[in-house]
C-alpha cells in the first residue's frame, strides 16, 4: 500500500495533467499513487498518460466519467479508487510537492495522533496581468506544528481574521488526510451532503469537524491554479437560507458551512461582523462595475433576510476598484519573504511553485535533520 495517494480529478475544459504526473512520478522509489479521473473526455484522448500508466503501476487513469457529473461526485469517484495510507487531491494545473510522501511518513512517525496535515498553498492566477505589480508572501520557516482544533473551528466557522474566504489550511484539497479520517467523513454523509459546486470547502468543513489531530506545515507544499469564482444557479438546499452560489464565493462557502452543520444537528453562527467584512472583500475583488453592483445588491438583500441582518447590513459598504491594487512590497517582513508574483518569469501555478520551491527548505531538512550537540 503506498504511503500517499494524490487524486487529480479533471473537470470539463481542463487540460491533461501530464506535467504534474511526470513530476510526481519522477522519483522511482517514491511511495506514491497518482489517480487521474476525467469527466466528459472522449476515450483515448490522453494517449501519453495511458502509455505512462502502462509503464508505471503507480499511475492509474480511470475510465472517463460521464459528462454532466458534478464536481463533488467526480471527487468522490476518484477517491474511491485510491489505496494510500494518506490521501490528497489537487487540480490538473496545480502543483504539489513531489516529496510529500516522505513528509507524510515523517509526520506519521513524529505526530502519531495527527490525521490531517495542512499547509498554506500559494494561490496563483495564471491570467494575472503582468502590468500590475503583485506580491506573494513566502514563509522562511519550515517546521511542523500541532494546531489547536478550537482555534481552527473559530477561524473557519466564525470567519475570524478572514479575507473573502475563511482561514483554512486543512482539508482534502491541497492538504493530506489519513485514510481513517477519509472513511469517517464519507460514512457520515447524508442526503444534504455534497450539494455544492465547490466541494473543496465542504471537504474542509467535514475534515475539520471530524479530525482528531491537526498538523500544520509552515513550509508551503503546493500551489493552486486560481480561477475567479463565477456565480452559478445553485440555490441552497436549506429552505430559506439566503446565501448561496448565485451570489458569490463567500456566500457559497457560508452555504456549505450552514448545510454541513445543519446535517450534523448544529446551527450556523457565522453571521457576524467578520462575515460581513468577508462579503465586502468578495465584492471589492470584482473589477467589472456591472458585476460589482449586482453582487453587492445580492449580498445586501441576503444580509437583511438574516436575524439581525438589518443592523449588520449597515456595515456592508464595499468600494469599487476598476483593477486590483498594486503591491510593490519586497523583502523580509517578520517571518515572510515578499517576492514578485512573476518571480523567475513564472506565469502559471506550476511555474511559480518550481521557482519558489528552490528557495524553500528541502523536505529532507525537515525529515532528516539531526541537531548538532554541543559538548
Amino acid at each position: 500500500m503506498p504511503k500517499l495517494s494524490i487524486c487529480i480529478p479533471v473537470e470539463p475544459g481542463q487540460s491533461a495533467p501530464a506535467y504534474l504526473v511526470n513530476r510526481l512520478l519522477e522519483e522511482p522509489e517514491s511511495s506514491i499513487e497518482v489517480i487521474v479521473a476525467a469527466c466528459g473526455v472522449r476515450a483515448g484522448a490522453w494517449p501519453y498518460l495511458e502509455a505512462r500508466a502502462a509503464e508505471d503501476p503507480r499511475l492509474r487513469v480511470l475510465p472517463t466519467a460521464p459528462a454532466g457529473l458534478s464536481a463533488a461526485s467526480l471527487w468522490i469517484g476518484t477517491l474511491a479508487a485510491s489505496t494510500g495510507d494518506w490521501v490528497s487531491l489537487v487540480g490538473p494545473e496545480d502543483m504539489i510537492q513531489p516529496d510529500l510522501p516522505k513528509l507524510v511518513a515523517y509526520a506519521e512517525d513524529k505526530h502519531p495522533d495527527a490525521d490531517t496535515l495542512g499547509w498554506n498553498a500559494f494561490s496563483i492566477a495564471p491570467d494575472a496581468p503582468r502590468t500590475i505589480s503583485a506580491t506573494v508572501a513566502v514563509p522562511i520557516v519550515h517546521h511542523l506544528a500541532d494546531i489547536e482544533k478550537s482555534r481552527m473551528l473559530e477561524a473557519f466557522f466564525q470567519w475570524t481574521g478572514s479575507q473573502n474566504t475563511p482561514r483554512m489550511p486543512f482539508g482534502l484539497y491541497h492538504g493530506a488526510v489519513r485514510r481513517s479520517l477519509l472513511e469517517t467523513v464519507l460514512s457520515s454523509c447524508g442526503e444534504l451532503s455534497w450539494l455544492t459546486p465547490l466541494p473543496r470547502w465542504e471537504w474542509a468543513a467535514r475534515v475539520l469537524i471530524f479530525s482528531q489531530g491537526l498538523l500544520l506545515s509552515h513550509r508551503p507544499l503546493s500551489a493552486i491554479s486560481a480561477t475567479p469564482f463565477r456565480p452559478m444557479p445553485v440555490p441552497s438546499a436549506l429552505e430559506g437560507f439566503p446565501f448561496d452560489a448565485r451570489i458569490g464565493l463567500t456566500a457559497t462557502i457560508a452555504e456549505v458551512q450552514a448545510r454541513v452543520l445543519h446535517e450534523l444537528g448544529a446551527s450556523w453562527a457565522g453571521f457576524n461582523e467578520d462575515f460581513v467584512k468577508a462579503c465586502v472583500i468578495d465584492c471589492m475583488r470584482e473589477h467589472d462595475e456591472a458585476a460589482f453592483q449586482q453582487k453587492g445588491q445580492a449580498y445586501f438583500e441576503a444580509m437583511r433576510r438574516m436575524p439581525g441582518g438589518i443592523a449588520l447590513s449597515e456595515q456592508f459598504r464595499p468600494q469599487y476598484f476598476p483593477q486590483p491594487p498594486e503591491d510593490s512590497r519586497r523583502g523580509l517582513y517578520a517571518q515572510m519573504l515578499l517576492v514578485d508574483r512573476f518571480i523567475g518569469s513564472a506565469q502559471t501555478a506550476q511555474e511559480f511553485y518550481e521557482v519558489v520551491d528552490a528557495m524553500l527548505a528541502p523536505i529532507f531538512v525537515i525529515t532528516d535533520f539531526v541537531p548538532i550537540r554541543e559538548d
